[in-house]
C-alpha cells in the first residue's frame, strides 16, 4: 500500500514525441492520448522507464566511486523494481552489475518497485497568440482533475475549481482591444472569456511551485497568461494545434529523397506543462534495514532536473525540465 504521494511536473523544453505506434489517420506517428478525452498524455510505463534511465545515468554512470555507484544501483532497483534485463549496456559495462545485483537480491530477486507513477496528464498547452506571443490554455475539466489529484497529496493550494471560460486579470493577451486571438480563433474579452481572480491564484501558485516565483520571464508570464477555455474548445486545440512534422530519408547514393520514405510525426509543443503523481511505499522485502516510504521519497528527490523522454533523442526532442514537489 502506498503511504504518500507527491506531484511531479514536466515542462517541455523541446517538442516531445511519446508515440502510440503507427496510425491509419493523417499523422503516421501520433502521440499518446487519453481514449475518452483525446487529451495528450504520457503512459506511466513510458515515463517510469525514462526516469529510471535518468537515475542510472546520473547516479551510476556519472558516479566515480564504484561503491557509491553500486549502492545507488541497488536503491534504483528497490525503488523502480528489480529486473536485470532492464539494465542498460553502459551500466553493465561499468561493473558486473548483473552478478552484483543477483548477489544483493539473492533471497528475493523478483519484486515490485517501492514507487509508482500515474500517467502524466496535460495541465497547460501553449498556443500561438496575436498578442503576448503565446498563451497557456487549459479548461475546467483539466483543472478539476488537477485539484482532485492534488487532494491525494499533502500540498497546500488555495485556488478552486473553475466552471467557465476565464482569463487572468492583467493579461496582455488582449493587446489594447477587447478581443483575444489564439491561433486563427478570436475570443471576446467578455464573451465567452471573462476576467477572474481564481485564474490568477492558479498562475501565482504555479509560479511559486514551478519557478520559485523568481521574477523571471516565465515566472511572470504564467501569472497572467493562463486562459481557461471551454472544455470543447480546449479539446479542439490539443487535437488540431500540436506540431506535425513531415520527415523523409535521403538516398545516400543518389542524394535525393528515397522512395516511400516520407512520413509524419506528431509532437507535443515546447512549453507544454504536464504532471504526474509519484506514490511511495516501503520496500517490498522482509529484510531488516529495508527502505521506508520516506527514504524512497528522499531518494527520488535526487531526480535530475533535465531528462529526455520519448523518441528522437538524437534530434534534440523530448528534453524535459522536471520539478518534483516534495515540500
Amino acid at each position: 500500500m502506498y503511504k504518500n504521494a507527491k506531484p511531479l511536473f514536466l515542462i517541455c523544453e523541446t517538442p516531445l514525441h511519446v508515440g502510440s505506434g503507427s496510425d491509419l489517420g493523417i499523422v503516421d506517428l501520433p502521440i499518446q492520448r487519453e481514449r475518452h478525452t483525446n487529451f495528450p498524455k504520457i503512459e506511466a510505463s513510458s515515463l517510469k522507464g525514462a526516469l529510471r534511465e535518468a537515475f542510472e545515468s546520473e547516479l551510476v554512470l556519472s558516479e566515480k566511486d564504484d561503491d557509491k555507484a553500486k549502492n545507488n544501483l541497488i536503491k534504483i532497483n528497490k525503488a523502480f523494481g528489480f529486473d536485470d534485463g532492464e539494465l542498460g549496456i553502459d551500466v553493465k559495462k561499468r561493473f558486473s552489475a548483473k552478478d552484483h545485483l543477483k548477489e544483493a537480491f539473492k533471497d528475493n530477486s523478483q519484486f515490485s518497485g517501492a514507487l509508482a507513477l500515474t500517467d502524466a496528464r496535460l495541465l497547460l498547452f501553449p498556443v500561438k497568440s496575436l498578442y503576448g506571443v503565446f498563451a497557456w490554455i487549459t479548461c475546467p475539466r483539466v483543472i478539476k482533475k488537477f485539484i482532485s489529484d492534488l487532494g491525494l497529496t499533502d500540498l497546500q493550494f488555495d485556488f478552486k475549481e473553475i466552471n467557465g471560460a476565464m482569463v487572468a486579470n492583467g493579461s496582455a493577451l488582449f493587446g489594447q482591444g477587447q478581443k483575444m486571438q489564439l491561433e486563427e480563433f478570436v475570443f471576446s474579452k467578455v464573451n465567452p472569456v471573462t476576467s477572474d481572480n481564481e485564474v490568477n491564484k492558479l498562475g501565482i501558485w504555479l509560479s511559486k511551485t514551478l519557478f520559485n516565483d523568481d521574477q523571471s520571464y516565465w515566472s511572470e508570464k504564467i501569472k497572467t497568461d493562463i486562459v481557461v477555455l471551454d472544455d470543447n474548445d480546449f479539446r479542439d486545440f490539443v487535437t488540431l494545434a500540436t506540431e506535425v512534422i513531415t520527415r523523409t530519408k535521403i538516398n545516400n547514393e543518389t542524394g535525393t529523397v528515397q522512395q516511400s520514405a516520407l512520413f509524419s510525426e506528431e509532437y507535443l509543443p515546447a512549453e507544454s506543462v504536464m504532471y504526474s503523481l509519484v506514490m511511495f511505499s516501503d520496500e517490498f522485502s522482509d529484510k531488516e534495514g529495508k527502505m521506508t516510504a520516506s527514504q524512497v521519497e528522499e531518494f527520488f528527490g535526487q531526480l535530475p532536473s533535465i531528462v529526455q523522454i520519448g523518441g528522437n533523442a538524437t534530434l534534440g526532442k523530448g528534453i524535459v525540465r522536471t520539478k518534483f514537489v516534495n515540500t
